[in-house]
């Protein structure tokens, strides 16, 4: 595994990460928002991509109170999000009065992050390893986990990107545990035990999350599993999502944005993010192949953001890469003498629109077959996903609303080699969506004046739309988060999905339901 690390990063790194990183032509010159100077390229622990965390910045930002871009390379770091909210806390003092709803969510996150907003006012980080959160989750489920065409998965509607965690039928019990800490200015750990209990299965206890993390400068080293997700789209993503279960895996990336001078200049802060993991032995199709990403984001402008990214299923028993295999998988051709590697790469963007109220449009545009791959990788065969996020539907903006289309065709997703398809352990590492289908999702959102928020969810899915009876979907869902105090909250959910043409056949109906609560625990 080591030696095909090192030989993927050498190839994939290569142009990104060492260009962006190391290179002297380019300067690491970093703006902090804090009143004082800390150290900079100080590392810290991951937000879980499940946290509420990502809902509010979201909400912030879209009300005007953000002055930078978030970028699509989600999880965010404590300390990422501690500037954001510094940003936030100094935007809001200028734009008073503020809604109640914004000042309890403001306040949330101030009390959240507040070890990092004192670290960014020039105190250090006191080493230590704690209990972060605990949560207990109970859900009703009735109904079926439905086939997918072209690849080794499955889809449960109403429970898609859910760390490729799969209900069964009835009551479901969850009780999950995240410790974590900072040991030393180069050293964080988190662990996340998960044990889940279903009324047709028997329990399980696993290593939900857990991973450890240092840095050299700028260029921070993890290894562990965590849920990632690459892309600006907020109910699916074409590239990463965590639909999937989190993937052992060594990532590279830099701690802070870089910013370039000369020629380079235009395209603002830059993120690089590279992941090398190894999929299952118990595959299908082929055993043990490796798994390949990588990601740069760009921010050239005050409201716009785009990335490019690539990843891939490459090599395994029987395929190992040698030779021309490596400039041939750099430049999108297929390999010489056999396919040794899977590959999907494009492009995607955010643009926020102030002049508008604030309207958000973001996209992707990805393809399952590219040239120049890692140098610019240039989409063919393209499925696509577009949405706008309208945060003020009112005045004060307590209502909003969000409108998404995702797209794709007959060939993603599945390929002639490996037949599993795009998954990992029976899951699609992509949108959950699958293979040649469309997806409809729109989402309208209340907050009170406490930061509780209610929303109605309507989606529509319809899968391998090229049979001649295509399973269709219909869903729709209410969510609500309830804050008990300042650092428990409630969430609770409750839906019905409406099945035709199950299982790819005329005629047959049925109905999926979920009831489900969570109480979680900040500490």
């Amino acid at each position: 595994m080591i030696s095909k690390l090192f030989k993927c990063a050498a190839v994939g790194a290569g142009l990104s990460l060492g260009l962006t990183l190391f290179s002297p032509v380019y300067s690491t010159s970093i703006t902090w928002a804090s009143a004082q100077q800390p150290q900079q390229h100080q590392i810290s622990p991951d937000i879980p991509l499940q946290s509420y965390v990502y809902d509010y910045l979201d909400k912030l930002d879209g009300l005007g109170y953000l002055k930078d871009m978030q970028t699509g390379t989600k999880p965010y770091t404590r300390l990422q999000a501690a500037r954001w909210v510094e940003q936030l806390s100094a935007a809001t003092k200028e734009q008073p009065p503020l809604p109640k709803y914004v000042e309890s969510m403001l306040h949330q996150l101030q009390v959240d992050f507040q070890q990092e907003l004192d670290f960014l006012n020039g105190s250090k980080f006191s080493p230590s390893l704690t209990v972060k959160e605990i949560t207990i989750k109970e859900t009703y489920y009735d109904g079926d986990t439905l086939p997918q065409h072209r690849t080794d998965s499955t889809y449960q509607p109403l429970n898609i990107n859910n760390d490729g965690h799969r209900l069964s039928q009835n009551l479901n019990h969850e009780l999950s545990l995240r410790v974590e800490g900072t040991l030393n200015d180069h050293l964080v750990v988190s662990a996340t035990p998960k044990f889940t209990y279903g009324d047709d299965t028997h329990s399980d206890t696993q290593l939900a999350a857990g991973y450890i993390k240092t840095n050299i400068n700028n260029v921070e080293f993890q290894l562990g599993k965590k849920a990632v997700w690459w892309g600006p789209g907020n109910r699916g993503g074409l590239i990463l999502t965590n639909n999937a279960q989190p993937q052992t895996s060594v990532t590279i990336g830099n701690v802070d944005p870089v910013t370039h001078n000369g020629l380079l200049k235009f395209l603002g802060p830059t993120n690089v993010n590279v992941i090398y993991s190894e999929l299952e032995d118990n595959r299908q199709d082929v055993k043990s192949p490796s798994f390949f990403a990588a990601r740069t984001d760009f921010t050239p402008s005050k409201n716009f953001t785009f990335a490019w990214s690539l990843a891939s299923i490459v090599g395994g028993e029987g395929k190992s890469l040698s030779g021309s295999d490596y400039l041939d998988f750099l430049t999108g051709k297929n390999a010489a003498t056999d396919d040794k590697w899977n590959s999907i790469a494009g492009f995607d963007f955010r643009w926020r629109m102030p002049q508008l109220g604030g309207i958000q449009l973001y996209g992707e545009l990805y393809g399952e077959d590219q040239a120049m791959a890692l140098i610019i990788p240039t989409p063919s065969k393209v499925a696509e996903t577009l949405g706008v996020y309208i945060p003020r539907l009112s005045a004060d903006g307590s209502w909003d609303a969000r409108l998404e289309y995702a797209h794709t065709t007959n060939v993603w997703y599945n390929h002639s080699a490996y037949t599993d398809g795009y998954t990992y352990k029976g899951d699609i590492m992509g949108d959950a969506m699958g293979h040649d289908a469309n997806r409809y999702y729109a989402k309208i959102s209340h907050y009170n004046d406490n930061g509780t928020s209610l929303s109605l969810n309507l989606e529509n899915v319809t899968q391998h739309r090229s049979d001649p009876y295509p399973q269709k979907i219909t869903a729709a869902w209410l969510a609500t988060k309830i804050n008990l105090d300042t650092n428990t909250f409630l969430n609770a959910s409750a839906g019905v999905a409406q099945i035709k043409n199950k299982g790819y056949q005329a005629g047959v109906s049925d109905k999926n339901y979920l009831v489900g609560v969570s109480l979680t625990r900040l500490f």
